[in-house]
């Protein structure tokens, strides 16, 4: 349908088209709608209803690898894939609709509030809104519409304020599905600050952001759990400052992981659930208008109601200016970051196991690990997980200072602040779930693994040999064996010389060291299982003496003395994940 080209024309239809009152003429008017704009918003209204989820979904695989190229940051280009559940939390559009919501659902508690109350003068509100006129009202938010925001945006162009536009677009709506109109303009946003708007709009869609990242987390500790069971008994050489120390298991490193990262999660794994704070009481923190305005009739209770139940937030009452302190959403970044430092280690040490040999990387067909070198497997989603992090552990910082320290009783710092606090959230869903990639991609390479127990096991072995011939009465143990070790190469027969020394000179007796020289053994190639692996060229022959090497390496009742509490804490570490996941559950739930 052609818009009409006069002013006039244009206002007729909008009247008898599309359920427009002279009254919301007037109000477009006095926010300065000229013909112009009242074209536009006509041209706006004919276009079809449609929301954001189906102007997504009709997008083919082709238009959005195009609008991917053409996207400017990389959380919703190249990476989009990892972001997509952002589309209804951090963008214009769901602020602008839950901005919506938040009109709707103040004008039902406060309808509410006043209809009922003995002291009511009737003056603003004769009764609550029946429960017709609520479906009515919800149905504005539940189904907004491309066009919806289409028309905000435009309103805003003459407001220069974003609350302003949705709440004048909410009056009109209400007064196009048959709400008393001057009703509507006399509730809609009564006694608010745009601060109570925005404050526990962005508190829920922190929420759900969070929630996006708690599913994300969950799924890396899930991953870490599998490899931890799967890698119980994969033995291997542990290191600290660089060089080979004592033996462990791959399975207690991965499970070492998926504790550090429960242990750094703790303040979202309490018994109760961290909520992010709301708040309603006007400009200041002091509620002036409503207390001035209403002084025998009390709202925290609706206040209250409306920031826990409709958005799921931590009401605060005291403490308050503007905004609130944002302290559980400071907590909550923090806990981020926290966690960020163990993805960032499990990145780091994913790395380093490759370069290691320690771990393959399994390729798929056609898979380049360089452009010029064909023998490289890059492990770069692991590069590009440390890269993400770092990035995201420096935003933090200045974004938690400037929701906080913001001037005297509150400024536009935090607004701007609060929509770019997304981004560090996203950057971190984008690195775990790049690690995750990378963790599915390698598997224990046993000849890697064996051969740095080969070449190093007598020396990480001597910590146990001295602090056990300690106990049997050697004082002097730690010099006797530093001797032995502290050289480029030590073999197991240098160890046992010194042994028959001792037992010579009586200071230990035979069965001590037996026990020594058996421990010794469970680092020794003794039947060169791996020697032979390397000089095989027959496929038949490689693939025997793998699995022979798989057998040396898993049998951790042979290696036990050198081991520890690697095998028992790590089926310890497994069995506290399940509660881990069900606390970060209800997070992933509020989404």
């Amino acid at each position: 349908m052609k818009t009409p080209s006069t002013l006039g024309g244009i206002v007729r239809r909008l009247i008898s088209k599309h359920d427009f009152s002279q009254g919301s003429i007037d109000f477009l008017n006095d926010k300065g709608f000229k013909r112009d704009e009242y074209r536009t918003l006509c041209d706006f209204i004919n276009r079809r209803d449609e929301t954001f989820a189906e102007w997504a979904g009709k997008k083919d695989r082709f238009e959005k690898l195009v609008e991917g190229g053409a996207a400017i940051n990389i959380t919703d280009g190249r990476y989009r894939r990892y972001t997509e559940e952002f589309l209804h939390i951090s963008s214009e559009q769901a602020t602008v609709r839950e901005r919506v919501r938040f009109g709707v659902e103040y004008v039902i508690s406060l309808a509410d509030l006043l209809g009922n109350h003995p002291d009511n003068d009737k003056k603003l509100v004769k009764k609550p809104f029946s429960k017709r006129d609520q479906q009515k009202l919800r149905s504005i938010y539940e189904n907004f519409t491309t066009k919806d925001y289409a028309i905000i945006r435009l309103i805003e162009r003459k407001t220069n304020h974003d609350i302003v536009a949705a709440n004048t677009w909410l009056t009109i709506r209400a007064q196009q599905l048959e709400l008393d109109e001057n009703l509507m303009r006399g509730i809609v946003h009564y006694a608010r600050t745009s601060a109570d708007v925005d404050t526990n709009v962005s508190g829920y869609l922190y929420t759900k952001a969070i929630g996006v990242w708690a599913k994300s987390i969950s799924k890396l500790i899930s991953k870490l759990e599998e490899k931890a069971i799967a890698y119980k008994h994969v033995t291997c050489m542990a290191r600290t400052h660089g060089q080979d120390a004592q033996l462990t298991t791959l399975g207690h490193i991965y499970a070492n992981l998926a504790d550090q990262i429960t242990q750094q999660a703790a303040p979202l794994l309490g018994r109760k659930q961290l909520h992010i704070d709301g708040k309603i009481a006007g400009a200041i923190g002091t509620d002036v208008d409503m207390r001035g305005s209403y002084a025998h009739i009390h709202p925290k209770k609706m206040y209250k109601d409306l920031v826990e139940k409709q958005f799921g937030l931590n009401y605060v009452e005291l403490g308050l200016d503007q905004d609130c302190s944002n302290a559980s959403l400071n907590i909550t970044l923090d806990t981020m970051v926290n966690v960020g430092n163990v993805v960032l280690k499990a990145a780091q040490d994913t790395w380093l196991y490759a370069s290691r040999q320690v771990v393959a990387k399994l390729t798929q067909e056609g898979e380049s690990g360089s452009s010029v070198m064909a023998q490289k497997t890059n492990p770069f989603l692991a590069e590009g997980c440390e890269a993400l992090v770092e990035i995201m552990q420096g935003m933090v910082t200045p974004i938690k200072k400037l929701i906080t320290a913001y001037r005297e009783q509150g400024d536009l710092r935090r607004s701007v602040t609060k929509r770019e606090g997304f981004h560090p959230i996203q950057l971190s869903v984008i690195a775990v779930e790049r690690l995750i990639s990378e963790l599915d991609k390698y598997e224990p390479h046993i000849p890697g693994l064996e051969g740095e127990i080969y070449e190093s096991g007598i020396k990480a072995a001597s910590s146990l040999v001295s602090t056990y011939l300690k106990r049997k009465g050697v004082p002097d143990a730690y010099d006797q064996i530093k001797r032995v070790v502290m050289k480029p190469k030590v073999s197991s027969s240098a160890v046992l010389q010194l042994l028959h020394q001792l037992q010579e000179a009586k200071r230990i007796t035979g069965e001590d060291s037996r026990y020594i020289s058996r421990t010794l053994l469970g680092v020794v190639d003794r039947e060169n299982h791996l020697k032979a692996f390397l000089e095989s060229e027959s496929p038949s022959n490689l693939e025997i003496f793998y699995e022979k090497l798989r057998g040396v390496n898993s049998d951790t009742r042979a290696r036990k003395a050198l081991l520890g509490d690697a095998v028992v804490n790590s089926s310890r570490m497994v069995s506290r994940i399940p509660k881990t996941q069900e606390l970060l559950a209800r997070y992933v739930a509020s989404n």
